[in-house]
C-alpha cells in the first residue's frame, strides 16, 4: 500500500529529517529541513525547502544549502533562522569528517529573497570545553542582544547545552554552559523560547556509545527554564540548569523528535518536528518501494496551562475539516467508515467516562482509556513483528480528544494537547474507519473528512 501523506509535509524522494530555519519571513512561512535527495538514509545532508502562505497549501522549493563548502562538505546540518535588516540569515552546523575525524563547525547563509543563498562561513568554532559533537545552533533576539543555544557533549562525555551571544549576530562568543545532564552523553536540538510568559528549554537527550562514537538512543524532552535569571547570575548551579531533573516528555507516542518553534505574524508560537523514531529494520520495510521516507508532525500552537506544554494542531487547518455524518446505525454499532485514512475524529465530554476503547483503521492503532488507573494508553501495530507496542501516560481527569489521521500516520492530542501521542502507521487497507466500544450517551463524537471529501464545510 502507498504510504505518501495527504496534508504532511514530505519530499517526492530520499530522506527528510529535522526541521531547520522555521521563520515567517516577506509574507512566507518557510520550512527547511534535513534531507538527502539521493537515498532514504543518513549518508548525506543538505536543506530542503518548503514554503506557504497560509500553513495550508504547501510549494515544494527544492534545495536551498548545499554541502558545497571544506567547512561542511560531510553535511549540511541542523540549524535555525533569524530576520535582521531585512535579511533572512540561516544558522547551522557545517560538519567534515576528513580523515575520519569530525569537526563541527556553527555556519551562515543569508538570503535576501528567501530564495537565493550566500554563504558567509564559520561564526562559531567549537570551544575547547566541548568535543566535536557540538551543533543544531537555535537563534533568537532579545532586545539589542543575540543569543544561541547550541546542543553538545562536554569533554567528560556527558551531554550539555552552549550558549553564545552577539550584539550584531555575526560575530559570536562562547558565553557559559547554560545546562547540562550527567545521565545522558549528548544533547541534540535545543531551542529556548517563552509562551504565556513561561519560558521552556526544548532538548533531545541522547545516549551514545563513546568509544564507538554512535548514537543508542534519544527522545525529545523540556522543561520550564528562566533563561534570563540564569545568564544575569541570579540563579547559580541550580536544579534547573540540570537536564536530568524535572524534565517531561514532549511527545507520548513513538515517532516524534527535533521538534522547533518560530513565532507566526499574529504572535503564536509554532512547532515542527520530525514523525520518526523508526528503528533501522522498521525504517527498511516502511521504505520499501515508496520513492521516499519520514514527514514532518502537523504545525501546532503551543500553550502553556496548568503547568504543561501544550500542544494543538494550528488553527488553519480547522479550515480543512468537512463534516461527516454519522449515520444513526453508525452511532448505534459505534463503527464508523470514511471515505479514506484522512480524517479528524473529536470526542468530547468525557469527563463521566469510565473506560472505552477505540479503534483505528483494522487496529492498526488503539486508543484505551481507564479512569481508576489514571491511564491513558495507544497501542501500534508493529509491522516488522506484528505485535503491538504500547505507550502510556497518566492522567488526573480527561476532557477531549483529537485524532488527526492522514495515509499513514496519526497524532491523537489529549485534553487539548496536554499529552500528545504521534506515530507513523504502516498502511494495510485504503479505507478509514473507526470503532468506538464503552462510551456514555452523554460524550460527543464529531468526525469529519479532509481535503474536501465532505459532504460540508466546517465554517
Amino acid at each position: 500500500m502507498i504510504k505518501r501523506q495527504k496534508y504532511h509535509l514530505e519530499p517526492d524522494r530520499g530522506l527528510l529529517n529535522d526541521p531547520n530555519g522555521l521563520v515567517f519571513y516577506k509574507d512566507m512561512y518557510h520550512v527547511f529541513f534535513q534531507w538527502n535527495r539521493f537515498e532514504k538514509n543518513h549518508s548525506y545532508k543538505e536543506w530542503g525547502h518548503f514554503t506557504s502562505k497560509d500553513l495550508l497549501h504547501w510549494n515544494w522549493e527544492g534545495s536551498a544549502l548545499l554541502p558545497d563548502q571544506f567547512y561542511e562538505q560531510n553535511g549540511v546540518y541542523s540549524g535555525s533562522a533569524l530576520i535582521k535588516d531585512g535579511q533572512l540569515r540561516l544558522f547551522y552546523t557545517g560538519n567534515n569528517k576528513s580523515g575520519g575525524v569530525r569537526k563541527s563547525s556553527q555556519c551562515l547563509a543569508v538570503t535576501e529573497d528567501g530564495k537565493t543563498f550566500q554563504k558567509k562561513g564559520i561564526v562559531v568554532s567549537t570551544p575547547t570545553e566541548f568535543t566535536e559533537h557540538f551543533r543544531d545552533p537555535k537563534v533568537w533576539q532579545d532586545g539589542d542582544d543575540y543569543y544561541m543555544v547550541i546542543g553538545a557533549q562536554m569533554k567528560n562525555g556527558r551531554g550539555s547545552v552552549a550558549l553564545c551571544s552577539s550584539k550584531d549576530a555575526e560575530n559570536w562568543k562562547f558565553e557559559l554552559v547554560l545546562a547540562k545532564s550527567k545521565e545522558y552523553e549528548m544533547v541534540e536540538c535545543p531551542d529556548y523560547f517563552q509562551v504565556d510568559g513561561q519560558g521552556i528549554l526544548l532538548y533531545c537527550p541522547q545516549h551514545r556509545d563513546n568509544e564507538s562514537d554512535s548514537s543508542l538512543c534519544s527522545f525529545s524532552a523540556y522543561k520550564e527554564f528562566d533563561f534570563n535569571d540564569i545568564v544575569s547570575g541570579k540563579i547559580e548551579d541550580s536544579n534547573m540548569q540540570n537536564l536530568d531533573e524535572g524534565r517531561k516528555k514532549m511527545d507520548q507516542g513513538f515517532d516524534f523528535y527535533a521538534p522547533q518553534t518560530f513565532t507566526s505574524p499574529d504572535g503564536r508560537k509554532i512547532l515542527f518536528a520530525w514523525m520518526s523514531r523508526m528503528e533501522e529494520e522498521e525504517e527498511k520495510l516502511f521504505g520499501a518501494g515508496e520513492s521516499s521516507i519520514h514527514c514532518m508532525t502537523l504545525p501546532r500552537e503551543l500553550s502553556y496551562r496548568n503547568g504543561e506544554l501544550c500542544q494543538l494542531p494550528v488553527r488553519e487547518l480547522e479550515k480543512s475539516l468537512c463534516i461527516h455524518k454519522i449515520s444513526e446505525q453508525e452511532r448505534q454499532s459505534g463503527e464508523i467508515i470514511l471515505k479514506n485514512r484522512v480524517y479528524c475524529a473529536k470526542l468530547s465530554n468525557l469527563q463521566n467516562e469510565t473506560s472505552f476503547e477505540i479503534e483505528f483503521q483494522n487496529r492498526e492503532v488503539i486508543l484505551e482509556y481507564k479512569k481508576v488507573e489514571k491511564i491513558i494508553s495507544v497501542k501500534r501495530k508493529n509491522w516488522v513483528t506484528k505485535d503491538y507496542d504500547e505507550r502510556n501516560c497518566k492522567i488526573d481527569s480527561l476532557e477531549t480528544i483529537e485524532c488527526w489521521s492522514d495515509i499513514s500516520s496519526m497524532e491523537i492530542f489529549v485534553n487539548q494537547g496536554s499529552k500528545v501521542f504521534s506515530m507513523r502507521m504502516f498502511t494495510e487497507e485504503e479505507n478509514g474507519k473507526v470503532k468506538i466500544s464503552g462510551l456514555m450517551k452523554e460524550t460527543v463524537v464529531e468526525m469529519y473528512d479532509l481535503m474536501g471529501e465532505g459532504e460540508e464545510k466546517n465554517e
